[in-house]
């Protein structure tokens, strides 16, 4: 379960921080020191592997599931940012400049004009997003980020392989529960 709570939880905090520095790395909609400062970032969270990241953030804040959640954001960060970015790169750019042509000011042409043409697209990064970080939430917990991968790491460190293999199946079977709900969530979009 805790496993399931840091990967809804980075997931969230991804997406929701993803948004807006998407559009910032995004060249046609934003000036030249925004757009460098958003891919900046966006570049800084792809650099390291998760992995790394969350021994960073287990010597910042401790062992336990606020590291592992942590370290998933910025995971998140790094995969849906870059993607989104991209997309708003590609959108029919009429629609917003019909909306600048009447006046509408920066945020309503972005909320009227942009999020409904890059929407599609950051609901599928987030189902996708969801199922990248529920698997690297066991490989984080093996550094001590929490979640099950500290129970499996533990369980090797006792040489209790049977205990080991049941938290293996746990995991592909938490894997393959997650995939089939992608999959109904997907099918109802289209």
């Amino acid at each position: 379960m805790e496993s399931l709570k840091i990967a809804i939880l980075a997931t969230a905090g991804g997406l929701i921080t993803s948004v807006p520095l998407a559009f910032m790395a995004a060249r046609n909609i934003s000036p030249r020191p925004i757009y460098y400062l958003g891919r900046g970032i966006i570049i800084l969270a792809r650099s390291f592997h998760p992995v790394i990241v969350a021994i960073i953030f287990v010597k910042a804040v401790g062992f336990g599931p606020l590291a592992g959640a942590l370290t998933l954001v910025v995971y998140s960060i790094g995969f849906v940012a870059k993607l989104l970015a991209e997309r708003i790169e590609e959108i029919d750019f009429g629609q917003v400049e019909a909306m600048r042509a009447v006046g509408a000011p920066f945020l309503s042409t972005m909320i009227y004009a942009i999020l409904p043409q890059i929407m599609p697209r950051l609901v599928g990064l987030g189902i996708y997003q969801l199922d990248s970080n529920l698997r690297a939430s066991a490989v984080i917990g093996i550094v001590g980020a929490g979640g099950i991968g500290a129970t499996l790491a533990n369980a090797f460190g006792r040489y209790d392989y049977d205990f080991a293999l049941a938290i293996t199946m746990v995991i592909v079977g938490a894997i393959l529960i997650s995939e089939a709900f992608s999959g109904v969530i997907r099918k109802r979009m289209s």
